[in-house]
C-alpha cells in the first residue's frame, strides 16, 4: 500500500539536526502545466515560486542541496533537463531567485531527472534524500518505478520522497512505487500550505537507526517494475550474491518454486563460475499475481517481489486493400515466441492447417513480417498463432485485389502505449493553455488603425504567423505562451513593432513603438544567390549570381543589380528590373537575363525563415520552378534536410528493404526489379514515380543503394542528374550514376549491380506502346561547353513510356529524363553537353527497347573564349501551367 503522510503532521514534528554525511536533491517540475490554476487566478508556477522560496530560507543550510529542474526552455522536448544548482551549500536567495527565473514551458521526463538527481549524490556520501515536486506523471515513456529500484540498489541509503502538486489522489498513487521502494514519503497537496508543510516534513525526517545485520543469505532485488505483460519476455538485472546453480523467475504468489519453463529457471552461466546477469524470462501466460523470486540450490528463497501479470496488448496494424500476388511488410505487437506462427488464411480454413498461403515463424521478427499474398482477389485473415496451432490468439482481415475497408484501425505502436499507460501522464498534461494578450498604438500617431499581425520567435512555437483580427488602436489576440514579435502596419507604409514575452500570470499589455514610415535599409548591401539542389540529390548548394540592393532615393522601397556566375549560364551583369517587399513579409525580386534566343525574365519569391539571416524561396522562370536562398555574402548555404547521416552511410530516413552480409553478393527481386546486391550494401525500395515531386506513375525505378563506407552512394534514375553530378552506367532498369568523389569500391559496386540489373515481369501497364518514334535536332551547330539548352525534336504515338537520354564518345549517361515528362513540356530541350565530340540521343521504351537515336557533334570552345561551366541546375517545363499555381502546389498555403 502507499504510504500517504498526512502534511498537516508536520506542524507537530521538530527539525533535526542534519547530518554532515547526508545530502539532498530537489528536482522541480517547471514544465507546461505548472501554468494551471491551483488557488484562485494564482498559477501552479506563481504558487509554488513563493513556496520554494519559504523553503531555501527555512531548511537547513548545513545539509548540501543540489537542485533540478526540468521542461523550463522548450517545448517538447524530453532532454530539457537541467541542474540549476550544483551540489553545495549555496545561497538561499540565489537559490530562489534561479527557480523564480524558470518559465515552464516543456514536458515531464521524471525518470530521466531522477536519474540526473542520483548522479549529484557525492561518491562519499553516506545518504541522500531526492525531493521531487511534480505536477504531472512521466510524459516521456520513461519507467519511474524501475528507476526506483535501482536507486533502492545504489549501495548507499538513498530516499527519494514525491511531493504531487495539484494532482488526482490516482495520480499519487501512480508514483507510489518510487516511495515504497526507496522508503520515501507521498505527499498529495492542493495548496501553496500543504506544499510548504510537505516540503517542511522532508526536511524533518530523521533517518531511521540502522537494524543490526542478521546472518541471512545473500539478498537480492530486480529491476523489473511491479507490472509485466502475459506471454512477453522481460531482460532483468538482479543485484546480490546468487550463484549460477541457483534459480530465477515468476512462481505462484507465496510459492517458493515452479516447473522448469522459459518463465522459471537457473541463473546458469555467463563465464567460468560468473552468474548469468542480466537474465531472459517470459511472463506467465495466465494474468494475476504472482512473485518474482531467486531461489537458492538450499530451497531458500533470498529474493522475492510482487509482480502483477496483466492481460497482452496485441494485434496487427491496419492493412487495407494490397495488390495480389505482392509482397507485403506486417507490422504487429506479440510475444514472438518459439514456435509460434504468422499465417495468411482464407475464412473458413481451420486454424491448424497453416500451409495453404504464405507463413513464417514470430520468433525474433521484432514486430515486422513480410509475406507473398495469394494471387486470387478476395478477402483474407492474417492470423497470429499459438505453438500448438490450437488457437489464433489474434487477427486481422485485409483485401487482395478488391476494396477493403477495415473499421478497427488501432495500431501496434497504440498498443505498447496502451501497456505502458499506467506509468504514463495524459498526451495533452505538459500542453500550455492560450493566453489573451492586448496590443496598443502609442499616442500621438496621424492615424488611429493598422493591421496586426504576430510572428512567433521561439523555435518551439508553430511557424505559421498569426493574423490579429480587429484594426483599432487597441486589439486583442489569444496566442500560444511565449516570445512574439507583434506588428501594426499603419497608413504610408508606417511599421511599429515590439517584441513581447507571452504567458499566463502577468498582465501582457503590450504597446508597440514606430519601427520605420520608411525602409529601414537593413536589406541594403551585397547578397548570394543559392541555387538548392532537388530533393534526393546529395549536392551542395551552387552559387548562381551576386545580388546588390540599396534604398531608392526616395527610401520607400529597394532598388539594386546583379552579376550572374558560371552556373547560371555565363557571366552576365545588369539592373534589377524590381525590388519589392509586401505586408506579408513577401521579398520579390525580378531581374532579365539574356538567355537563349531573347531576354529571359526570372521572379526571386522570398521568405525570411525564422530565426535565419536571410531568405528561402523559389526562381521562378519560364521552364520551371527551383528551391533557392539569398543569404549575406559570405554566409554559408543552408544545408537541404535529408542529407543528415548520422551514422553509417544511410539516412536516418532511408527506407531499407534489404541488405547483403554474404560474400560474393545477394540475389534480390524486389517486385519487377532483380539484381545482385554486394556484400555490406543496403538498398531502398524501387519507386515507380516520376521526379517532378515523385507524384506522377512511371515506368522506371527510382532507388538508393547505400554501401559499407562514408561517400559509397549509388542512385538508380536519379532526378535530374547531369554529368557533372558523376558518370552513369546503362542498365536493363535505366541509368545507374555515382557522384564523381565517390570512393572506388562504389564503382566497383555499381559494376556487379549494373550488370545484374534487370527488370522482370513487367504489369501489363508497362506494355511498349507500339508507333513510330523519330528523334532530331534543329540545329547542327553545338558548341560544347558553352552553358545552357539547345531544342530537339521528337515525335511518338500517344502514352508513350520510356527514358530520353543524352551520351558523351564513351556511351555515358550525360543526362536522363523520363520520356512522358518531357513530351508533356511545351519546348523539348537537352543540356548542351560540356565535353565536345560524338554524342548521341537515345529514346528507350519501358521495355528497355532502344525505340529512336540520332546522333551530332559538339564542338570544341574556339581558343581564347572564356571558358564556362556546364549548369548543373536544370530547368523544367511547367507543360502550360501557371508558375502560382505550381507554388502552390509544391508548397501548400497555410
Amino acid at each position: 500500500m502507499p504510504r500517504l503522510y498526512p502534511t498537516l503532521a508536520a506542524l507537530l514534528l521538530s527539525t533535526a539536526p542534519a547530518m554532515a554525511d547526508r545530502v539532498s536533491v530537489l528536482v522541480f517540475d517547471a514544465s507546461g502545466s505548472m501554468w494551471n490554476r491551483v488557488e484562485g487566478d494564482l498559477t501552479r508556477i506563481e504558487v509554488a515560486r513563493d513556496v520554494m522560496g519559504d523553503y531555501f530560507a527555512s531548511r537547513d543550510g548545513a545539509v548540501p542541496l543540489s537542485v533540478i529542474a526540468y521542461g523550463h526552455n522548450r517545448r517538447g522536448d524530453c532532454r530539457d533537463i537541467e541542474v540549476v544548482a550544483p551540489m553545495g551549500q549555496t545561497a538561499p536567495g540565489t537559490l530562489e531567485t534561479r527557480l523564480r527565473g524558470l518559465m515552464p514551458r516543456g514536458m515531464t521526463p521524471l525518470t530521466d531527472s531522477l536519474a540526473l538527481a542520483r548522479d549529484q549524490i557525492p561518491p562519499a556520501a553516506e545518504g541522500a534524500d531526492i525531493i521531487l515536486v511534480t505536477d504531472g506523471l512521466e510524459t516521456c515513456g520513461g519507467d519511474p518505478c524501475a528507476l526506483a529500484a535501482s536507486l533502492a540498489n545504489e549501495g548507499i541509503d538513498i530516499r527519494a520522497h514525491v511531493v504531487g502538486f495539484g494532482l488526482s489522489a490516482a495520480e499519487v498513487a501512480a508514483l507510489s512505487c518510487i516511495t515504497d521502494q526507496t522508503g520515501g514519503m507521498l505527499f498529495q497537496t492542493n495548496s501553496g500550505a500543504e506544499l510548504a508543510q510537505a516540503l517542511q516534513q522532508v526536511s524533518a525526517v530523521v533517518p531511521a537507526p540502522e537494524a543490526p545485520p542478521e546472518p541471512a543469505p545473500p539478498t537480492a532485488a530486480f529491476d523489473i517494475g511491479d507490472r509485466a505483460e502475459a506471454g512477453f519476455t522481460y531482460t532483468i538485472t538482479w543485484n546480490g550474491t546468487a550463484g549460477p546453480t541457483d534459480q530465477l523467475g515468476f512462481v505462484p504468489q507465496g510459492e517458493t518454486r515452479a516447473p522448469a519453463s522459459s518463465s522459471f529457471g537457473t541463473i546458469n552461466t555467463s563465464g567460468p563460475g560468473v552468474a548469468r546477469n542480466p537474465v531472459t524470462r517470459t511472463a506467465p501466460a495466465t494474468p494475476g499475481l504472482y512473485d518474482l523470486i531467486i531461489r537458492s540450490t538450499s530451497g531458500e528463497v533470498i529474493a522475492r517481489q510482487e509482480i502483477e501479470v496483466v492481460p497482452p496488448s496485441m494485434g496487427f496494424d491496419p492493412i487495407g486493400s494490397v495488390e495480389p500476388g505482392s509482397r507485403v511488410r506486417f507490422t504487429f505487437r506479440a510475444p514472438e515466441r518459439g514456435e509460434e506462427r504468422i499465417v495468411i488464411a482464407d475464412l473458413d480454413q481451420p486454424v491448424n492447417e497453416h500451409q495453404r498461403h504464405s507463413w513464417a515463424f514470430s520468433l525474433s521478427r521484432n514486430g515486422t513480417v513480410t509475406l507473398r499474398v495469394p494471387d486470387v482477389p478476395g478477402e483474407y485473415e492474417l492470423r497470429y498463432l499459438n505453438r500448438e496451432r490450437t488457437e489464433v490468439m489474434f487477427s486481422r482481415r485485409f483485401g487482395v485485389g478488391i476494396p477493403f475497408s477495415d473499421s478497427d484501425l488501432t495500431t501496434s505502436a497504440e498498443l505498447a502505449a496502451r501497456a505502458a499507460a499506467a506509468m504514463q501522464g495524459d498526451a495533452s498534461q505538459d500542453d500550455l493553455a492560450l493566453v489573451t494578450a492586448t496590443f496598443r498604438l502609442p499616442p500621438g500617431l496621424p492615424f488611429d488603425s493598422a493591421n496586426w499581425r504576430a510572428e512567433p520567435l521561439d523555435p518551439d512555437l508553430p511557424p505559421e504567423r498569426v493574423r490579429i483580427d480587429g484594426t483599432g488602436p487597441v486589439v486583442t489576440a489569444t496566442l500560444q505562451p511565449g516570445r512574439w514579435r507583434i506588428i501594426a502596419e499603419g497608413m504610408a507604409d508606417t511599421i511599429l513593432s515590439a517584441e513581447v514575452e507571452i504567458f499566463p500570470g502577468q498582465p501582457n499589455d503590450f504597446t508597440v513603438e514606430m519601427e520605420s514610415m520608411q525602409v529601414d535599409g537593413a536589406l541594403t548591401g551585397d547578397w548570394t544567390l543559392w541555387a538548392l539542389p532537388p530533393e534526393g540529390i546529395a549536392d551542395a548548394p551552387m552559387n548562381f549570381a551576386r545580388i546588390s540592393l540599396r534604398p531608392t532615393a526616395e527610401g520607400m522601397d529597394y532598388t539594386g543589380s546583379f552579376q550572374t556566375t558560371a552556373a547560371m549560364g555565363g557571366v552576365q551583369s545588369g539592373d534589377l528590373q524590381s525590388v519589392t517587399i509586401d505586408n506579408d513579409g513577401l521579398l520579390e525580386i525580378i531581374m532579365v537575363l539574356p538567355l537563349g534566343a531573347g531576354p529571359e525574365t526570372l521572379r526571386l519569391a522570398l521568405m525570411q525563415p525564422l530565426g535565419g539571416a536571410g531568405f528561402e524561396g523559389q526562381l521562378i522562370a519560364r521552364t520551371g520552378v527551383f528551391p533557392i536562398a539569398l543569404l549575406p555574402e559570405g554566409t554559408p548555404p543552408p544545408e537541404r534536410q535529408g542529407s543528415v547521416v548520422p551514422q553509417g552511410n544511410i539516412p536516418v530516413d532511408a527506407e531499407i528493404v534489404a541488405r547483403c552480409d554474404t560474400p560474393g553478393g545477394c540475389a534480390v527481386t524486389i517486385g519487377t526489379v532483380s539484381l545482385i546486391l554486394p556484400e555490406g550494401w543496403a538498398m531502398t525500395e524501387p519507386l515507380f514515380f516520376r521526379a517532378v515531386g515523385h507524384a506522377i506513375p512511371s515506368d522506371w525505378p527510382m532507388a538508393s543503394f547505400y554501401g559499407p563506407a562514408m561517400g559509397e552512394l549509388l542512385q538508380l534514375n536519379p532526378h535530374q542528374w547531369l554529368t557533372s553530378n558523376g558518370p552513369c552506367l546503362s542498365t536493363q532498369a535505366g541509368a545507374l550514376c555515382w557522384f564523381a568523389d565517390a570512393p572506388p569500391p562504389a564503382i566497383t559496386a555499381a559494376a556487379m549491380i549494373a550488370s545484374s540489373l534487370t527488370m522482370t515481369a513487367p504489369a501489363p501497364s508497362s506494355m511498349a506502346v507500339e508507333g513510330s518514334v523519330t528523334v532530331s535536332l534543329f540545329e547542327a551547330d553545338i558548341t560544347a561547353g558553352s552553358g545552357g539548352f539547345f531544342p530537339i525534336d521528337i515525335a511518338a504515338p500517344p502514352g508513350f513510356a520510356g527514358m530520353i537520354s543524352l551520351h558523351d564518345p564513351s556511351g555515358g549517361v550525360v543526362f536522363s529524363m523520363d520520356a512522358a515528362q518531357m513530351l508533356s513540356a511545351q519546348d523539348y530541350v537537352l543540356p548542351v553537353p560540356p565535353n565536345p565530340g560524338p554524342h548521341e540521343i537515345r529514346v528507350i521504351d519501358n521495355t528497355g527497347m532502344l525505340r529512336a537515336t540520332t546522333g551530332f557533334f559538339a564542338n570544341a570552345a574556339p581558343a581564347g573564349a572564356p571558358a564556362t561551366s556546364e549548369p548543373r541546375f536544370i530547368p523544367i517545363d511547367l507543360g502550360g501551367r501557371d508558375a502560382d499555381e505550381v507554388i502552390d502546389l509544391l508548397f501548400p498555403p497555410n
